[in-house]
């Protein structure tokens, strides 16, 4: 056997050295990146949502009132106190002023995520002499949503994909408390171009599935209730935004016995996006059995996910009113933000 210099051997313990350190970190960050994976259960379920406002929103000014410019009271505003008093329905507005003598009262309202605080002048109604602060305002919300996903770990829900919004302002609702209701009959009237169609169903207001107090642009997240949650079924990871593909890809959704089914879609359009947006891509329906059932992507639809190489990746949003068989989705990185 050939006789090794020493020069030769410690240029070779060298190499060995740096090859297993490689080998090392590079199963170092294997294992941290595998740790870091969010695994999800996907749900499509449909649902009744009911939420209290935090705060009152203002969605119109009283005819009777319009003449005292000087309020500075707009469309949109959020009144949270008056008279130092917390204001979270209509009825504690009258309460609040039928209990004071006085022809200003101090209003704190919450504008464009800045607390203002005014003296507001009362009008007497000539028709029951009761003074009023001259605003209609919203205090409860309710609808139909579709539940995303699942958090077996900490029983957090994803749903929707976009915010609740009022719909005369458009502007995000502030959630003092809100409610998911398990659906009893689910409807749905198709969609067709021009008209968007929706999902109709009757919910039973004593099953309360889980509670939520989070609205944001990219939609609601609560906690479920111990008796409604999915720990039995298979999470799977969660995709990132730079995973998604054009091309096939399936949703899961409700059918109209409330069974879960997936439905073939395709991606057809990536928006290039670093920040987190609601329309993130454009799919489409392809799969002739949801056609033929909704129409293709109606209201009440929002949050259902979508899954693609085995990965969630986003969530349905938006429908394109003049062709019910596309629309907008969310990439699942912006949901989860």
């Amino acid at each position: 056997m050939a006789k090794i210099s020493k020069r030769k051997f410690l240029i070779l313990i060298l190499i060995l050295s740096s090859l297993l350190t490689s080998f090392t970190s590079f199963n170092l960050i294997s294992q941290a990146f595998n740790q870091n994976k969010l695994e999800l259960i996907p749900l499509g379920n449909i649902a009744g949502i009911k939420l209290d406002t935090k705060g009152v929103l203002i969605i119109g000014i009283d005819e009777n009132y319009l003449k005292y410019k000087d309020r500075n009271i707009k469309i949109g505003d959020i009144i949270v106190k008056i008279e130092g008093k917390e204001v979270n329905k209509a009825q504690d507005i009258k309460d609040i002023i039928d209990n004071t003598n006085k022809h200003f009262v101090n209003v704190t309202i919450k504008r464009n995520g800045k607390y203002i605080s005014k003296n507001v002048k009362l009008y007497k109604d000539g028709k029951d002499d009761s003074y009023k602060i001259g605003v209609w305002v919203r205090d409860k919300i309710a609808g139909i949503g579709t539940l995303t996903c699942y958090n077996p770990k900490t029983k957090e829900f994803y749903a929707l994909g976009h915010g609740i919004t009022d719909v005369d302002t458009g502007s995000i609702i502030e959630v003092k408390k809100g409610f998911l209701y398990k659906s009893k009959e689910i409807g749905v009237k198709k969609g067709v171009s021009g008209v968007p169609g929706e999902i109709t169903g009757n919910f039973d207001k004593q099953n309360i599935m889980g509670e939520f107090n989070s609205n944001n642009d990219f939609g609601i997240k609560g906690v479920m209730n111990n008796e409604y949650r999915w720990d039995n079924l298979k999470p799977i990871e969660v995709g990132h935004y730079y995973e998604v593909e054009k091309g096939d890809a399936y949703i899961l959704f409700s059918d109209k016995n409330n069974k879960i089914k997936k439905y073939k879609i395709k991606i057809k359009k990536i928006f290039n996006q670093n920040k987190p947006k609601s329309k993130s891509m454009i799919v489409e329906i392809v799969d002739k059995n949801l056609i033929n059932y909704t129409g293709g992507i109606v209201q009440g639809m929002s949050g259902a996910p979508i899954i693609q190489n085995g990965k969630l990746m986003g969530a349905i949003t938006h429908v394109f009113v003049n062709n019910p068989k596309k629309g907008y989705a969310i990439f699942m990185d912006w949901m989860l933000k």
